[in-house]
Order: C-alpha cells, then structure tokens, then sequence
C-alpha cells in the first residue's frame, strides 16, 4: 500500500474534490494558502491514481505530489478498521466492505476500503442518495453518467431499478463500480463512455458532476431521460443559476433543490443538487 501525500491551493480543492468524482483522501491541513492531502492507493491502482490526479491538477494549473510512503498492509487495514465509521445518509448506511449491517432501519451500501471513505462521502453524493428513494420506483430503468466509485448506481439498483448503467470516462472508476457493485450483490452494467455514445433512454438519469462538464454535455445528458433529470455538483449560487438556465433553455421543469454546505467550518461554501422534468 501506498500513501501519496498532495498539495493544492485550497480554492481549488472543492473542484479537486468533484472531479475525483467519489475517491477517498484524507485532510492532513488546511489553510487559506494552502490544502494537504492523502490518497492512498494499492499498488495496482498506483499508476492509474497518479495519472488521474495530474490530468486534474493539469486542467486546475495547479497541484503537486509532495511525498510518498510505503505503508505495510498489516498495518493499513488496522488503521481504516479502526477509524472508519458507516456514515448513514437516511435511508442509506454507506459501510467499509468488511462490515456486516443486521439492522433493518437502513438499506445498507457498501464501498471498497480506501475509496469513499477518508474525509466522509462528498456533500453532493450525499444529497443525490437523499433523492433518489423519492424519485426511483422499482422496476424503472436508470443511467448514472460520471458515476466514480458507482455508489449512486448501487443505490438505485437497492431500490429496485429493473436495470442501471453506470458511464465514466476514467478506466479506474470502472474497474471500482464492478468490484463494488458485485460487493452489494447487484446487477449494474458499468462501462467507459460517454452521453452521446448511449443510444436509448431511461426513466431516471443521475449525473453528479462539475459545471464545466455539464457546460459541455448538458444536452446529450437532457436527450437521455424520460420521467427525471437528478444533478448534482454545482458549487455557489453563480454555478446554480448557470445549470437553471442551462436546464430552462432546455425547457426542463425545476422540482426539487437541495443545497449543504461544504462543512461545518466552510458554512459559505454552498453545494447544490436539483431535480428536473420536461415541462
């Protein structure tokens, strides 16, 4: 196991954070200058981690690797079995994979070890899981664009969606949304893709994603739904009202919004998420 140690410009840490789309870090600290953070990875998943970090850092103009350390695994998985917690975003309870959850208050997700986990879910995976049991009925069909680690997949699929595609460009969050999907013992198709390549609809589409990739794909993602439209990413009231005109011009109806902030500290820093039908 390897423990990759990055510094970014702290006002540009929740773009980071979003267009890492799901994966785990650890804050070491945090200033006005400057954030530090952890990634750790496996040794398979090295390489990929690294190169998927300096594509982001590349398009931000900002980042850097300060450190490495080998960590033995005896001592990795005690560390995240030790400080883990499942975090229960009602009526979700998100585990580590060595977990077992016997209740039945909560519909229980789980996610491999080292991946949403760290700093907690992000506050917009967060608010789509709260969406989704209102607007998913069992047996509709759903596409998760961007869909990372392939949590919100899992949770439409525990929900009784008759079929769920999960689409991401990235080959390493492919490789996760199998491996976690086959961990929940549910069926969801994962493949490396993008809007326009998807040839049918669905009744429910989900995209949690930053306002510069809905720039750009907003109405291959609009041609793809029948019933509703969940997004989610977007960062301040500008971003808010950019994505609402983006959906009027697209004449797309506003039912639901959500917004939570960043953190308890960074109670300024919005995150939105919307729902939208045709009008």
């Amino acid at each position: 196991m390897k423990k990759l140690i990055y510094r970014l410009p702290t006002h540009l840490f929740e773009i980071f954070a979003v267009e890492f789309n799901g994966y785990g870090f650890e804050i070491l600290n945090r200033n006005k200058d400057g954030t530090t953070f952890v990634i750790y990875a496996e040794e398979s998943e090295e390489e990929a981690i690294k190169e998927a970090v300096n594509e982001i850092f590349n398009e931000l103009g900002a980042g850097e690797l300060v450190g490495e350390e080998v960590i033995p695994e005896e001592n990795w998985v005690d560390k995240w079995k030790e400080d883990i917690k499942p975090i229960k975003i009602p009526p979700f309870i998100v585990l580590p994979e060595w977990e077992i959850y016997e209740g039945k208050d909560f519909i229980p997700i789980k996610i491999k070890i080292g991946m949403a986990f760290g700093t907690g879910l992000h506050p917009t995976t967060q608010m789509v899981l709260k969406l989704l049991p209102e607007y998913i009925s069992k047996g509709d069909t759903v596409l998760d664009v961007g869909t990372g680690t392939g949590i919100l997949s899992i949770a439409a699929a525990k929900l009784g969606a008759s079929k769920v595609i999960g689409i991401d460009i990235d080959e390493m969050a492919i490789k996760e949304c199998k491996d976690n999907s086959w961990e929940n013992e549910v069926n969801v198709e994962c493949i490396k893709g993008e809007p326009k390549d998807i040839k049918e609809k669905f009744d429910i589409v989900i995209a949690n994603l930053e306002i510069k990739i809905f720039r750009n794909l907003f109405k291959d993602i609009v041609k793809l739904f029948k019933k509703y439209l969940i997004l989610s990413g977007i960062f301040k009231p500008a971003e808010k009202e950019e994505i609402l005109k983006m959906a009027k011009e697209n004449n797309l109806k506003l039912i639901t919004e959500l917004s939570q902030p960043e953190s308890d500290e960074k109670l300024s820093d919005i995150w939105f998420a919307f729902v939208f039908c045709r009008k």
